[in-house]
């Protein structure tokens, strides 16, 4: 059981705020057009897996409002500031697709920016920055958020790897009138080579991080 000071004051009324259609989104995956909603229960992510009455899971997609956030938030997100030598593997990047989509609709989501903590009485640090072992608790707030706002179609927030992007969260409930499309002007860029591989190594040599490139 999470001790009180992990406690949220008051999840059952969250801030909510609105995306409008059209917004740009960015996701990096294995999925070269970025729609791909999981389903995976074989681990735990921050927000995810949740589960629908009849005991499904309910498909989650995970995105940012900026390439850099993506990346960061893919292929950097196990580095820490504080690591020593921070360093990426191959199988982090060379397979994976920086896909844009667009939103299909006005799209309104539970704020877990600055007010919207603030509004639920919880801290960035607990919810936003705790690491993989506090991942059962984040799952659970966001039940509770979920529960508390049924209509909402996820979650935004300022992005622990990258914090001048916003991370989205949006989950596919039965029902749901389809939330995001292939983006009609950007391309999407293999992150293995080519623009996508200079955009990777571009955004580690600013953030002093080494990318181990494969054997030939």
């Amino acid at each position: 059981m999470a001790s009180p000071k992990f406690e949220p004051r008051n999840a059952e009324h969250p801030l909510l705020t609105t995306r409008p259609v059209g917004t740009t989104l960015w996701r990096v995956s294995l999925d070269p057009d970025g729609l791909h909603f999981s389903v995976r229960t074989a681990r735990r992510i921050r927000f995810s897996p949740v589960y629908a009455a009849g005991g499904g899971v309910i498909g989650a997609w995970y995105g940012a409002t900026t390439r850099a956030g993506s990346v960061f938030e893919s292929v950097f997100h196990d580095i820490r500031p504080s690591d020593r030598n921070p360093r990426v593997a191959p199988n982090e990047y060379t397979t994976r697709f920086l896909s844009p989509v667009t939103t299909t609709r006005d799209l309104e989501l539970v704020d877990l920016t600055t007010s919207g903590l603030h509004a639920i009485g919880l801290t960035r640090a607990a919810l936003i920055e705790s690491t993989s072992r506090r991942y059962d608790w984040t799952n659970g707030i966001a039940v509770r958020l979920r529960a508390a706002a049924p209509a909402a179609d996820g979650f935004i927030w300022a992005s622990r790897a990258h914090d001048t992007s916003e991370s989205v969260v949006l989950f596919d409930d039965p029902g749901r009138t389809p939330m995001v499309t292939v983006h009609p002007t950007e391309f999407t860029l293999a992150l293995g080579f080519g623009p996508g591989l200079r955009l990777v190594r571009e955004l580690a040599v600013d953030a002093k991080i080494t990318i181990i490139v494969p054997a030939p």
